[in-house]
């Protein structure tokens, strides 16, 4: 048996090449020798290991052995792996500027996500026909054991007459029969959930709740500015998007009428508006009871905290390499309006998001992970969810906790059973890396190598995917 002195690279554009032939007989067994498994519920990292992988997935893990009996091998002595990254709140099919089409996602967000490990995504809203097409070519690409992510897709966001800004992702749903029609017809095209938005008045929302019960999808989404948590949840919803600006309004009384003026004010209020009404809308004692009662209906939140705070430096410095001409203009814009943010409200803010996100934990919230990072805001596929995971991290959760947000519960809360860990039966969708991600995030930004749907991509692999990627978003 023969060590690969480099490991086969394939990227993007050689696996599109690939027929369904090559991509079965390529790689009838490979094993991963000597590596470390990080064991996000432990908190630990196990000894040196073999993994054994077949058809896509794993078959077995054994102690290290100075010999494998496998024909392709990988030299993980000294490194470390993790199951593939989830982003649970992504838009790759929408755009809330007609003018700035989206990018094929097959081409350009799915190849940079993967370098960063994010090898599974949950679009919460995007055109219905492309971003169903989109997920058959994914699921196809994966049967083939072709570098693709998991993708699972709400469709469109049902959403009430709009009272602002221009969406292509959204059906206004005008009435109880309307909404409750548009959700069977959802669910007949094959969504995997039901993503509610803003402006839905209390018939229309219990319409589409009660429809999507019967139809056995679930719901997640918005809750500003008619419905509060509580109200939610007794509805059927359990799963919320984003920690604020509507979960901080209903921690009082009056939480209803406090969400519709600050959902109102939203835009209008200047720099530093949004971080001080934020921090005034924190109430201790009344965040903890309401929290207590989500935790214990088990309730679901994916903070998107990222979305709201400055882009990091580093996705700044990525935001050329990846982003088209008019939205890095839009991330410029958007970058230099989170500077105007007065220094005392952005660090008010960011203790109050520290604050409840600890007392969600404390509540047993299930806390997961997405970015919600459109271009124009600075979000680079993929390096959006590190910094995501980082943010949660610098707030105060720990950080295997994070990380098994990210795999682990991320996974089950898609409703993907063999994705989110490292072990025998599971989906070989594994993040090689220099270090242990549980001592230093930092390692992410650099994964060493990827195994998707079974398939080994070597450092230089990624790199390819990240240059033909890059070079998409430059064309006119």
């Amino acid at each position: 048996m023969h060590r690969l002195a480099t490991w086969l690279m394939f990227p993007i554009a050689a696996c599109l090449a690939a027929g369904p032939a090559s991509a079965a007989t390529a790689h009838p067994e490979l094993v991963i020798r000597g590596i470390r498994i990080v064991d996000t519920l432990t908190a630990t990292a196990s000894p040196p290991r073999d993994i054994y992988i077949r058809g896509g997935s794993i078959t077995r893990i054994t102690p290290a052995r100075r010999t494998a009996r496998a024909r392709t091998q990988i030299d993980g002595h000294n490194k470390f792996v993790i199951a593939g990254l989830w982003d649970l709140h992504v838009h790759l099919e929408s755009t809330p500027n007609p003018q700035l089409k989206p990018l094929d996602p097959l081409t350009w967000y799915a190849p940079i996500a993967m370098s960063y490990g994010v090898m599974g995504l949950r679009d919460l809203g995007s055109r219905m026909e492309p971003i169903l097409t989109l997920r058959a070519r994914f699921d196809d690409m994966r049967r083939q054991h072709q570098a693709a992510p998991i993708l699972k897709v709400a469709g469109s966001s049902f959403m009430g007459p709009v009272r602002w800004g221009s969406f292509d992702h959204v059906f206004v749903a005008k009435s109880p029969d309307d909404a409750t029609e548009q959700v069977r017809k959802h669910a007949a095209a094959g969504v995997d959930i039901i993503k509610v938005h803003d402006f839905l008045d209390p018939a229309i929302y219990l319409a589409i709740t009660a429809e999507a019960a019967r139809q056995g999808r679930a719901v997640t989404g918005h809750l500003r500015p008619y419905t509060g948590p509580v109200e939610a949840m007794a509805a059927g919803q359990r799963d919320f998007e984003h920690l604020q600006p509507e979960l901080f309004s209903y921690c009082t009384a009056g939480g209803q009428a406090r969400a519709e003026k600050l959902y109102n004010g939203w835009y209008q209020g200047g720099p530093g508006y949004f971080e001080r009404t934020m921090t005034a809308l924190y109430n201790d004692a009344g965040c903890k009871a309401l929290f207590g009662a989500m935790g214990t209906g088990g309730a679901t939140v994916t903070p998107t905290i990222g979305s709201r705070m400055p882009p990091s430096a580093r996705s700044l410095a990525a935001a050329p390499r990846y982003l088209p001409t008019a939205q890095l203009e839009r991330c410029r814009q958007y970058a230099e309006s989170m500077k105007q943010v007065p220094a005392a409200d952005g660090e008010a803010y960011r203790a109050t998001v520290a604050k409840v996100l600890m007392a969600l934990r404390a509540a047993k919230v299930n806390l997961l992970t997405g970015s919600d990072g459109p271009p124009e805001n600075c979000a680079v596929p993929g390096l959006i969810l590190l910094d995501e995971l980082d943010a949660l991290v610098a707030a105060g959760l720990p950080r295997a906790e994070v990380l098994d947000a990210a795999t682990r519960r991320a996974a089950t809360k898609a409703g993907v059973a063999d994705s989110g860990q490292v072990a025998k039966g599971m989906a070989a969708d594994l993040v090689l890396l220099s270090g242990n991600p549980l001592k230093d995030f930092g390692v992410l930004l650099e994964p060493v190598g990827l195994v998707v749907a079974g398939r080994p991509i070597d450092r230089a692999g990624l790199e390819a995917m990240r240059r033909e990627a890059g070079t998409t978003a430059a064309m006119p």
